[in-house]
């Protein structure tokens, strides 16, 4: 599982065994990383910009009624859904938050009604290829419903010359179909999601 939310998030959520990469791949398993982070990546530094770039988002959103910050443990998130809709529209809203981010050295990615700052430098695509190259696997598929998943799409279709892959979207009203234009087959909502699986376990059981 590659995932937006922290580690802690997904132990709650997963069952045990699962291998989980958490906070878009800042955070890895024991068996991925001795240290637990990336390459290159400082734990203090990071914490130090989420929390000053906190700060000043906290203050932004005043200005943007029903908006709401999240706060994870690699990141910040400006969430819109629920009648703030219309700031998140707006140019100027993402102007505002790229401009705190980029204060602090951190950068922003945009999802579903959600705006997100965090460290530079790792996304759902440099996670998948982290796995692959710890890993080695014979294939490679990914789900996704987000614009977070796109770099990870795209990471596929790069992997794709030289080992089996398949890149799958849930659509979503919410995502535009241009999001998933590096996927293979697009999936009608959640539901079918666990079909498209077993289908793949199937394929490689056979």
């Amino acid at each position: 599982m590659i995932s937006g939310r922290d580690r802690a998030a997904l132990a709650a959520r997963l069952p045990p065994g699962w291998l989980a990469l958490g906070s878009y791949g800042l955070e890895l398993p024991d068996s991925i990383s001795t240290s637990g982070y990336p390459d290159g990546f400082d734990p203090a530094v990071a914490r130090n910009a989420l929390e000053a770039a906190g700060a000043e988002l906290e203050g932004l959103i005043q200005g943007w009624p029903g908006a709401r910050l999240e706060t994870k443990t690699w990141g910040r998130a400006v969430h819109f859904r629920g009648g703030a809709e219309a700031a998140f529209e707006d140019p100027a809203t993402l102007g505002a938050v790229t401009t705190v981010a980029a204060r602090h050295g951190l950068e922003v990615s945009l999802g579903r009604l959600v705006i997100e700052v965090r460290p530079a430098g790792a996304d759902k695509g440099s996670a998948l290829a982290t796995l692959v190259q710890r890993l080695d696997p014979s294939a490679v598929t990914f789900a996704g419903d987000d614009l977070g998943d796109v770099p990870a799409w795209r990471q596929l279709r790069q992997l794709s010359s030289r080992l089996p892959t398949v890149a799958a979207a849930v659509a979503s009203p919410e995502l535009d179909p241009q999001a998933m234009a590096d996927c293979d087959i697009i999936l009608e909502g959640r539901r079918a999601l666990p079909g498209f699986v077993a289908g793949l376990l199937e394929i490689a059981q056979g």
